[in-house]
């Protein structure tokens, strides 16, 4: 059946980092001994998914917006990602972004990449500077809800749709499409995948796409 949309995780696959709010934390020095605790203690079951980002979003909280976006803006697409979502704009194939990343670097993607759409988490700004609080509109477990709603308000079969993720936040989106690919997928996941790609560019998921879509 033929791919009519495609949903992409953002942080470590349409570019090299895997984690933005990591990222951020590093460039600013603000990882060990404090971002790191917060990451220890959710996956420990300690303290529960807006507990741990509203402690990572309070560390920036008075931060100018335009140093956090030129950090953002260091972070590079993996090679051929730019040349994958051309074929897929000129197919008409739609194309969802569905990320638990900061909505800086998420937004910047989907336009520079002609995304349809984007679901992420936003740091909240007032008068220029993070307030040090965050809406949540992605949890790192509901990726599988926000599929089925696009799928149900497109008309689009699950049959007709492909994920591509890397990581164990990307468990339920591919659990709720017909195609699933995984680009340098960390190792718990590859039992969900149709295809598995660990090395080469970006190039290597277009190659599989054209072949459905």
């Amino acid at each position: 059946m033929m791919i009519k949309i495609v949903f992409f995780d953002c942080d470590g696959t349409l570019t090299p980092i895997r984690s933005s709010w990591e990222y951020l934390h590093r460039r600013l020095d603000l990882w060990d001994a404090n971002a790191d605790e917060f990451q220890r203690l959710f996956r420990e079951g300690k303290i529960d998914y807006y507990e741990f980002c509203r402690r990572d979003a309070a560390l920036w909280k008075g931060l100018p917006l335009g140093e956090v976006l030129d950090i953002i803006g260091e972070i590079p697409y993996h090679q051929g990602t730019r040349e994958v979502l051309d074929l897929l704009n000129q197919q008409g194939t739609k194309t969802v972004i569905l990320s638990t990343g900061l909505s800086f670097l998420v937004e910047r993607v989907q336009k520079e990449l002609g995304i349809h759409h984007s679901i992420s988490n936003h740091l909240l700004v007032k008068e220029g500077l993070l307030t040090g609080e965050i809406r949540i509109d992605i949890e790192h477990d509901n990726k599988g809800f926000w599929v089925d709603r696009i799928l149900e308000d497109l008309r689009i079969a699950p049959e007709e749709a492909a994920a591509v993720g890397d990581g164990e936040g990307d468990r339920g989106m591919f659990e709720a499409v017909g195609l699933r690919i995984g680009y340098h997928p960390q190792a718990q996941i590859l039992p969900l995948l149709d295809h598995a790609i660990s090395d080469g560019s970006f190039e290597r998921v277009g190659a599989i796409l054209r072949e459905h879509c």
